[in-house]
């Protein structure tokens, strides 16, 4: 899928490794989030921090599956 635009990015180029820092980084930002809001109304922030954690950690987990699936 070809674009004008120089700066879009094909699905393709991205290396899974490149999609775990991400998903890991976003997790790690709605935990920061969720730290935040903790202060004005607790148990929002704590479930913020829950997932942030949840998503965080699961990124790795999944790139260690894809990699045996694909027997690497």
């Amino acid at each position: 899928m070809s674009s004008p635009d120089p700066r879009s990015v094909d699905p393709g180029d991205i290396e899974p490794i490149g999609a775990t820092i991400a998903v890991a980084f976003t997790g790690a930002a709605i935990g920061l989030v969720g730290a935040a809001v903790s202060f004005v109304a607790v148990d929002f922030g704590v479930a913020l921090i829950g997932v942030g954690v949840v998503v965080a950690l699961s990124s790795p987990l999944a790139y260690v599956r894809m990699k045996r699936l694909r027997g690497g």
